[in-house]
């Protein structure tokens, strides 16, 4: 049951994980694609690069080249110098090297160029970028003076982050050179900054960092403690490297505990990671650690194997102190007793020189761990030769080394700036819970004010939403008046005119008179009576609620073209597929269904047109309107506007709509209508 729970659990904050960063992509991609200010559009770039660089690294390097194209085009240093900075990890992580140098070259010349007000940003950014490269290639008496020199610039300008970042890649150099104790309080103060910042990524590599020197310190229970911490924090992340690296530094415990079983079955799923992400920096360094296990437990060709491989990553990223060390770890496997490799073998002048060369080259980058290795294969080399004052002379050197990085009390003096930092860390904690306990007091003595405040707030609200309610139904009443005197309006303009018309007409035609002049009357009357009639459809229309009486817009405007237009021979070329009507009030249906009638009756009378084009469509939160004819035209500037041209304007602007005829003589008259849509 607690199992399934704890899947259950898992599943969950892993979906979550999942959808926060599919949600962090898109959101990137929507500034990416539609952000019109261009140094956010590489810094959008920039970032997408970065978080691939863990997960896919050809994905990560298009958006890195994407941000430095558009960053040199347009001369923005400081995103060029990130975009440099990366592509210098990533170009030394798959394998090539000489691409990551030109690129620190790119970092440096941004640096000797910068204008003042960008050179600590700048500075800072190369001397961190050099610093890990060289830290990365095995230079660890390059790397440190210049992460000393970033991590200060890095306070300068206030970029904690990458303050505590670099301190904590200092401490993982001043592990690689064997001094502990520098190292784990690099760690501890990275870890101080990245709490205070809430930054779990942070804490997880300091978790790491902090094993790793536990496990060469040979306190193993205490570097399994980090480095299972790291994991959880790794998977939480979904830090595909940083689970690698975790499982790595687990494997490193497991070799000093002697469980070599365990400790190959790590090394492989790190290997696998670092494989999988294309990772050739995070895979280099397990290979000659799961070569010792294997040698540990006698599998001599496998341990070989991993040896070359080691060394054959080491050419390729040019390291010369792995190829150094990895041509050490071979050789001293022919000195292993009762092994096939020592069979008829002979160690040579050749391979006794190349471990003294290796030697040098670790004394001068201040390698102690290679160091102390190198002395121990030289005394196994020569004790295999039987020159056993030689064995003696680097056995001595080896066990003076080894117990001035191992001593007790170097590891009593780490300890003890762990305990410093958990007791800081515990005090911390007592005082927000001593702060927690004043506030729990306060919102106690709070709360009877809050339950008066809230009952008189509950019947002060009660009192606004019945004056909301009564408001509401005021407005209903007003808004009915409205509609009573505009339809009365409309009948007295729209009809009462034509009824007078008729009844005048019809008293006409009951006086006796000629026959032919009462034919006319009495067809003058069936115009008039027809007009009328159309009239009072469109207006009861326009003030219909149903939703459907909207939706028969396009076919009332369709009819009324066709009726009209084919009177007279017109040809009407009909664009209506893309108008939308429930985006119309009934006021705006009613005025833009008149304007166009209007419009369309002034084509057809006075145009002398063939052929007449209408269209609508909704676009933009605006409909737009359009009839257009063919017909003769007229001079805007000589025409005298009529009762028609100023009615239709009127009604445009009663919707807060914008009308617009344009005419030219001999190429006709076109009248757009643009009517604002409200969502």
């Amino acid at each position: 049951m607690r199992k399934s729970l704890i899947i259950f659990v898992s599943i969950i904050l892993l979906h979550q994980f999942l959808y926060a960063q599919k949600n962090k992509e898109d959101s990137l991609l929507s500034v990416i694609n539609t952000s019109p200010d261009k140094q956010e559009v590489a810094r959008a770039y920039n970032e997408m690069g970065s978080d691939y660089m863990r997960k896919d690294a050809a994905k990560a390097r298009r958006y890195l080249n994407q941000a430095v194209a558009i960053a040199q085009l347009d001369n923005f240093t400081k995103v060029l110098s990130s975009s440099y900075s990366m592509l210098v990890y990533l170009m030394h992580d798959t394998g090539k090297p000489d691409s990551a140098e030109y690129y620190i070259g790119r970092v440096k010349n941004l640096y000797d160029n910068a204008i003042p007000a960008e050179a600590d940003k700048l500075g800072a950014n190369y001397y961190s970028t050099s610093a890990l490269y060289y830290k990365r290639t095995g230079a660890y008496n390059i790397a440190i003076p210049n992460f000393e020199k970033a991590i200060p610039l890095f306070k300068k300008i206030g970029d904690k982050l990458s303050a505590a970042g670099q301190t904590l890649n200092l401490g993982n150099t001043y592990i690689s050179i064997s001094n502990y104790k520098m190292a784990a309080e690099k760690h501890l103060q990275a870890l101080t900054i990245f709490e205070q910042i809430g930054n779990k990524s942070g804490i997880s590599f300091c978790y790491n960092s902090l094993g790793l020197s536990f496990t060469q310190l040979k306190q193993y229970s205490q570097a399994l403690k980090y480095f299972e911490k790291s994991f959880a924090l790794k998977k939480e992340l979904g830090d595909k490297r940083g689970i690698g690296t975790a499982q790595s530094g687990m494997a490193d415990v497991y070799f000093g505990m002697k469980d070599y079983k365990k400790a190959i079955q790590y090394y492989q799923n790190a290997i696998a990671v670092a494989t999988e992400i294309k990772n050739l920096g995070d895979e280099k360094p397990i290979h000659r650690s799961i070569g010792r296990a294997y040698a540990a437990v006698k599998d001599f060709k496998k341990a070989e194997e991993s040896f070359n491989r080691y060394k054959t990553l080491g050419i390729q990223l040019k390291d010369s102190s792995v190829v150094a060390e990895a041509n050490a770890e071979i050789i001293s496997l022919k000195t292993v007793p009762d092994t096939a490799m020592v069979a008829a073998v002979t160690l040579s002048t050749k391979e006794e020189e190349q471990m003294k060369q290796g030697l040098q080259l670790f004394e001068l980058r201040g390698d102690l761990d290679r160091q102390a290795s190198a002395y121990q294969n030289l005394a196994d080399y020569y004790i295999q030769k039987k020159d056993f004052e030689n064995a003696l002379r680097y056995t001595k050197l080896f066990n003076a080394l080894n117990d001035s990085v191992n001593n007790t009390e170097l590891q009593m003096q780490v300890l003890k700036m762990e305990e410093g930092y958990t007791s800081a860390k515990k005090e911390i904690e007592i005082q927000l819970l001593k702060k927690d306990q004043e506030l729990q007091k306060q919102k106690l003595t709070r709360q009877r004010a809050i339950m008066f405040g809230s009952a008189a707030l509950t019947l002060l609200a009660l009192g606004g939403i019945w004056l909301l309610i009564n408001r509401n139904k005021l407005k209903q009443r007003m808004k009915e008046l409205e509609l009573r005197n505009q339809i009365a309006a409309d009948l007295h303009d729209e009809v009462g005119s034509s009824l007078s018309s008729i009844h005048l007409l019809s008293q006409m035609a009951a006086q006796p008179g000629e026959p032919m002049l009462q034919k006319n009357i009495l067809e003058r009357m069936s115009v008039n009576a027809k007009e009328t009639m159309d009239k009072m459809s469109d207006l009861v229309w326009t003030i219909k609620p149903e939703e459907a009486e909207g939706s028969n817009l396009k076919q009332r405007i369709e009819r009324f073209a066709y009726e009209i237009c084919s009177a007279k021979n017109i040809a009407v070329d009909l664009q209506l597929d893309k108008l939308d009507t429930k985006d119309l009030n009934m006021e705006q249906r009613k005025n833009m269904y008149l304007i166009f009638k209007e419009a369309l009756n002034n084509a057809v009378k006075y145009s002398a047109t063939e052929k007449v084009h209408i269209s609508a469509v909704n676009g933009g939160n605006v409909l737009t309107m359009i009839v257009k004819d063919e017909g003769k035209g007229f001079d805007s500037k000589t025409i005298t506007k009529g009762n028609g041209l100023d009615n239709i304007h009127s009604r445009a602007v009663s919707v807060g709509g914008n009308l617009n005829i344009t005419s030219e003589t001999g190429k006709g008259t076109e009248v757009k209508l643009v009517l604002p849509l409200k969502r």
